[in-house]
């Protein structure tokens, strides 16, 4: 990719040094992970097979994108959509559900925290685009930004557009301040500027935790790329093995050294005494090497908090015990993680509203605030379990029929007196049946 090229160091003069060796692993770190989520991992294969054998290129390419499912797993935040409420005037409310739904909010959110787990920092951007606004999510391999006292206080940010060819003069820059904006060529010229007119950074940083130290770009992450890298290397090996062991080798003895035997269906073969024509299979050993696989992938689930039968495709090892296991732990991260992007959530809006009124002539009222609720979901429990619980529930006289089809039924809303006369309906409609 472009972002891999020398940029030129005169770059440098600008406060970023964007060139710097350092700077230019990071960016490749980061467009390398977004290429293993997005099922673009082949490349990346190619260039450890040709750094493990002499000659790969007869070996079958295959990927197993590990990182992109469990990233999805850990990532629980906006599993469900969440209730966001606007507490201020009418106008406001209705006005944030206009932008919600044409920004695609839910789905934007959803994929911020996706890449959120998977890069551990990222930048989001209201931006105001086609007269209206957008939510932009900003990934590590274009950006460069400054930081005040804590890595949350951004005070400068530039944004990286490599262009449509690989030709490094095609690289523009857009250098944003609270106080103007300005787009610089790829030597750092100033091609255009012009005062901000939000007065302030529209641009939010997030990261998977809080940071604890002075660094903006969170480490982490790279145990499971490497776990990838290893997975897809041992299936090119399983792959290579079981084209080698579904042919036999032939061999001849009792013949002159070098001599070959053409044997073709219904052809006779004449052989010198105690002489031998036949085929050998190999010994390949498949079954290690899948248990080597197997084994890979487990490591990576439980070092990211997934339990080991969550990637099984073992049925027995898969359920039961290994569920529940796995929903305590995700729960837990999801909990922590809802209270991070619960305060994303409310700093962003105050992003939303400056960036919103600069361009509308309605605007959100100055007190507008943002509350949000997120779902709790509600966990899947086999039926012939649950319908023992009620059985012992409903014996015990802390529950009647009413509570179990509010449960089952969320369309009652709640609401007793509708769940109550359902049943006294479907009471009589039995006794006239029997």
């Amino acid at each position: 990719m472009l972002f891999q090229s020398s940029v030129p160091f005169t770059i440098n003069k600008i406060g970023f040094h964007v060139s710097s060796q350092a700077n230019q692993a990071r960016k490749e770190e980061a467009a390398k992970r977004l290429d293993y989520y997005h099922d673009e991992q082949l490349s990346h294969l190619e260039v450890k097979l040709n750094e493990l054998f002499s000659d790969p290129s007869s070996m079958v390419k295959v990927e197993l994108n590990l990182v992109k499912k469990i990233i999805n797993n850990l990532a629980q935040v906006y599993q469900e959509n969440p209730i966001r409420t606007i507490e201020g005037t009418e106008a406001d409310q209705k006005i944030f559900r206009e932008l919600e739904f044409t920004s695609n909010m839910n789905i934007k959110m959803k994929q911020a925290s996706r890449y959120c787990k998977l890069l551990k920092t990222i930048l989001l951007r209201p931006v105001w685009r086609n007269n209206k606004l957008d939510l932009d999510i900003l990934t590590g391999n274009i950006l460069d930004v400054e930081t005040g006292e804590s890595p949350e206080t951004l005070e400068s940010v530039l944004v990286t557009d490599y262009g449509n060819s690989e030709k490094i003069e095609d690289i523009s820059y857009s250098l944003w301040t609270p106080q103007n904006w300005k787009k610089l060529d790829y030597r750092g010229n100033i091609i255009e500027q012009k005062a901000n007119p939000y007065k302030i950074l529209p641009f939010l940083g997030t990261f998977d935790f809080p940071p604890t130290s002075n660094s903006f770009w969170l480490p982490g992450g790279s145990d499971l790329i490497a776990l990838q890298e290893a997975i897809n290397i041992k299936l090119v090996d399983l792959i290579y093995l079981l084209s080698q062991q579904s042919f036999g080798v032939g061999y001849i003895k009792g013949t002159p050294a070098g001599g070959k035997v053409r044997v073709d269906p219904g052809s006779l073969v004449e052989l010198p005494e105690n002489g031998e024509i036949g085929f050998e299979s190999q010994k390949a050993e498949i079954k290690q090497v899948v248990d080597a696989i197997d084994k890979i992938i487990k490591w990576a689930c439980v070092s990211n908090g997934l339990s080991a039968g969550s990637m099984s495709t073992d049925v027995t090892e898969a359920s039961g015990l290994s569920k529940l296991v796995d929903k305590g732990e995700l729960a837990e991260i999801r909990q922590d993680d809802i209270a991070l992007w619960r305060n994303y959530e409310k700093q962003l809006f105050q992003i939303i509203k400056v960036v919103w009124n600069t361009h509308n002539p309605q605007k959100f009222s100055e007190t507008a605030t943002l509350t949000i609720d997120f779902a709790d979901p509600i966990p899947q429990v086999d039926p012939k379990t649950q319908s023992a619980v009620w059985d012992i529930q409903l014996a015990m006289g802390v529950i009647s029929p009413v509570d179990i089809l509010l449960e089952m039924n969320p369309d009652f809303q709640g609401n007793r007196e509708d769940a109550l006369s359902h049943l006294l309906k479907v009471k009589n409609e039995i006794m006239e049946l029997q």
